[in-house]
C-alpha cells in the first residue's frame, strides 16, 4: 500500500472520530437547581395497631423549569433496620423559581420507632436525599384517653306539653373507640333559647366509666317555655376538661323561619398530631462543574473537544494537502 493511500485512510479515520465527538450526542441542558427546603411529619391514628405518617416535603426550584419529579419516602424500623413502608409520588415538573409541597402517606405499626428517608428524583436521576427519626407514636393512643370518646348522636323527643311549658327528653349515644376504659365522665346538657341566647334549662348526667370499644346511652328530661326554638348543647367532661361537644337545633316556634327538622353538628378532640423533628440532608456527591443530562438524569461530563476539535480537524486537512503535494 502506498504512503499516499495510508495518509488518506488516517485522515478519513480522524475525521470520523472528530465528527462523532462533535455531532451533539451529548447536549447541555438548562440547569435546574432543585432542593428540599423542609420536611414535616404528621401522624394520624388509623386503629390501635396502625398509624398513618404523612411525609410533607417542600421542594424548591431556583433554576430553570425541571423535568419529571419523583419524591420517594421510606420508613425503616430503627431496631431491625428493615424497610417497613415505601411510597413514591410523581409530579410533571416544577416551574422556575417555584416551591411546591408533596405529601407522601406511609402506613406503619404504631408500636415501633422509625428512620424516615426522603429521596428527590428528576427524570429518574437522584438529586438529593435526607432523613429524620421519629419515635413515641404509642403516645397517640395513651394520651389523652378522651381522644377516643365520641358522641355518635343526640335525639330530642317531646314528652308532654302544658299551657306554658314543654318537656323534652334528650338522649345521647356515647362511643369509646379507645383500647382502654375511660375515666369517669360527666355530661352537661343545655337548652339555649335560639333568639335571646339565654339558657332555658340545663342539667348534668353522671355518665361514669365507658369501657373500651363500647357504646352507652344516657337520657335527661328538661322542661322549658313552650313554642320556642332551642339549641341543644351537649358537653362531655373528663377530669374537669371538656373533651367532646355536640350541638342540635330544635325548632318548635310556630312562627319559626327555620326548617321543621333537627340539624346537628359536632366537634371533638382530634387524634392527629404533628411531629416536630429535624430533617438532615445527605451530603451531596462531588461532581464536575460541567454537568450534562441524558433523559435519565445527571451524568458526569464526557470528554469532548468542542471548538478545538474543529481547529484540529482543519490543521490535519492542511497538513494532508501539503504532504500530498510533496509526494507528487
Amino acid at each position: 500500500m502506498s504512503r499516499n493511500n495510508i495518509l488518506k485512510i488516517v485522515l478519513i479515520a480522524a475525521l470520523i472520530i472528530i465528527s462523532v465527538l462533535c455531532c451533539g450526542c451529548l447536549r447541555e441542558y438548562d440547569e435546574t437547581d432543585l432542593k428540599i427546603n423542609k420536611v414535616d411529619i404528621s401522624a394520624k391514628v388509623i386503629d390501635e395497631d396502625i398509624v398513618q405518617l404523612n411525609i410533607i416535603t417542600y421542594v424548591s426550584n431556583d433554576g430553570e423549569s425541571s423535568g419529571k419529579i419523583d419524591i420517594q419516602a421510606k420508613a425503616y424500623n430503627l431496631e431491625t433496620s428493615l424497610l417497613s413502608a415505601d411510597q413514591k409520588i410523581s409530579l410533571e415538573k416544577i416551574e422556575k423559581d417555584k416551591t411546591v409541597n408533596v405529601t407522601v402517606p406511609l402506613l406503619v405499626q404504631i408500636t415501633d420507632n422509625y428512620r424516615i428517608e426522603v429521596i428527590l428524583y428528576e427524570n429518574e436521576g437522584q438529586i438529593t436525599s435526607g432523613y429524620a427519626t421519629i419515635s413515641g407514636l404509642e403516645s397517640l393512643l395513651s394520651k389523652p384517653k378522651h381522644s377516643y370518646i365520641n358522641i355518635r348522636d343526640v335525639d330530642v323527643r317531646m314528652l308532654n306539653r302544658s299551657d306554658s311549658t314543654t318537656t323534652l327528653k334528650i338522649t345521647t349515644f356515647l362511643d369509646n373507640y379507645g383500647i382502654s376504659d375511660s375515666s369517669s365522665l360527666i355530661e352537661l346538657v343545655k337548652l339555649r333559647d335560639a333568639k335571646s341566647n339565654l339558657i332555658g334549662n340545663s342539667g348534668n348526667i353522671n355518665v361514669g366509666v365507658i369501657k373500651a370499644d363500647t357504646t352507652v346511652v344516657k337520657d335527661i328530661e328538661l322542661t322549658v317555655p313552650k313554642d320556642k326554638d332551642y339549641k341543644v348543647e351537649v358537653m362531655v367532661f373528663e377530669n374537669d376538661r371538656i373533651i367532646v361537644e355536640y350541638g342540635v337545633s330544635c325548632y318548635m316556634d310556630p312562627d319559626s323561619t327555620g326548617p321543621k327538622t333537627i340539624s346537628k353538628e359536632s366537634t371533638s378532640v382530634s387524634t392527629t398530631k404533628t411531629v416536630t423533628t429535624d430533617f438532615i440532608e445527605s451530603e451531596p456527591e462531588e461532581i464536575e462543574d460541567d454537568v450534562y443530562r441524558t433523559e435519565y438524569g445527571n451524568v458526569e461530563a464526557e470528554p469532548g473537544f468542542g471548538v478545538y476539535s474543529v481547529l484540529f480537524c482543519m490543521v490535519i486537512v492542511i497538513l494532508f494537502i501539503r504532504i500530498r503535494k510533496k509526494f507528487k
